[in-house]
């Protein structure tokens, strides 16, 4: 059984003998083992070329064989020409083609850096929402070039692996992009007709990236919720502003004809039943950790109802 079949014979049917194994964030893998995986530079991360980023991937896929490939999408064509890689030295930059300017660029540390949510809101109106956040339909975004890399990994993998790519909740983009954990925070209690509003765009137009991955060929979809676990928001702000939203995306993407994984971050100790009931393929969750506990037995007897 090669193992894109593997991974759907799983998610359809449940763990026999030969069961999958993946890495759910392979990204972290790669950026922490980099040297240990492939000879490419890592500046090749960045995607200014989607060919020498597929050869890391090759080089990841001969080390590990796991049985899904991770993609997602890249700089734009437009972008991608106007803008190259430099090195002066042991420096490395970025050129803007068309003004000379330039960006140092700098190798991920092992570990890591955090998620920056302590940044100040951009929207404080509908007005913002309607600027900031902009619904493009997927046979745009799909001739923009944005999923060039995404279309090579299918070529490339599609045959033989699971082919899954990564996008945020509506609730966690709003949190992360636009409102700031702050400001999330305050407008779930004083504005929350805005932030709903903010949340219906973000949703519209995830939907027609998922789309566009439908369209290219992408198995499954990696669906990243962030901050909105027991720790963070009560059970009542959870119903009403993360998991309608989740929950039409999910929809989505079985409408769409691929498989969900919905990965829920954090303490769901009085929320897994709603998560379970949001119908996705796959459940992930974080391992214990923060004072909070992840019960594995527990979790198994509530999944299995």
């Amino acid at each position: 059984m090669k193992s894109r079949e593997k991974m759907l014979f799983a998610m359809t049917k449940g763990l026999k003998n030969n069961f999958p194994v993946v890495i759910p964030y392979p990204s972290i893998f790669l950026r922490d083992h980099w040297n240990e995986i492939t000879d490419q530079p890592w500046w090749a991360i960045y995607n200014l070329d989607p060919s020498s980023r597929l050869e890391v991937e090759e080089d990841f896929q001969k080390k590990l064989d796991l049985d899904w490939v991770f993609c997602g999408m890249c700089p734009s064509k437009e972008w991608r020409e106007n803008y190259k890689i430099k090195i002066q030295g042991n420096h490395v930059f970025l050129i803007n083609i068309l003004n000379g300017e330039k960006k140092e660029l700098q190798k991920e540390s092992v570990g890591g850096a955090h998620i920056p949510i302590n940044k100040e809101s951009i929207i404080n109106s509908v007005e913002d929402v309607d600027k900031h956040i902009n619904i493009v339909d997927k046979g745009i975004l799909i001739q923009s070039g944005i999923f060039d890399y995404a279309k090579m990994v299918v070529e490339k993998f599609g045959s033989e692996k699971f082919i899954c790519a990564g996008i945020c909740t509506p609730y966690w983009e709003a949190l992360k992009d636009y409102f700031g954990f702050k400001g999330m925070m305050i407008n779930m209690y004083k504005r929350a007709e805005l932030v709903e509003y903010a949340l219906r765009r973000i949703m519209m137009k995830t939907i027609e990236v998922l789309k566009a991955y439908a369209e290219i060929g992408i198995d499954g979809i990696w669906i990243e919720e962030c901050l909105a676990s027991a720790n963070e928001i009560s059970l009542n702000h959870f119903k009403q502003f993360a998991l309608p939203y989740t929950t039409e995306i999910i929809s989505e993407i079985k409408r769409l004809g691929m498989k969900s994984i919905y990965y829920a971050c954090g303490n769901v100790i009085d929320r897994l039943e709603l998560i379970i009931r949001s119908n996705p393929d796959c459940i992930s969750l974080e391992e214990s950790k923060k004072n909070f506990k992840i019960d594995i037995e527990w979790i198994n007897k509530v999944v299995a109802g």
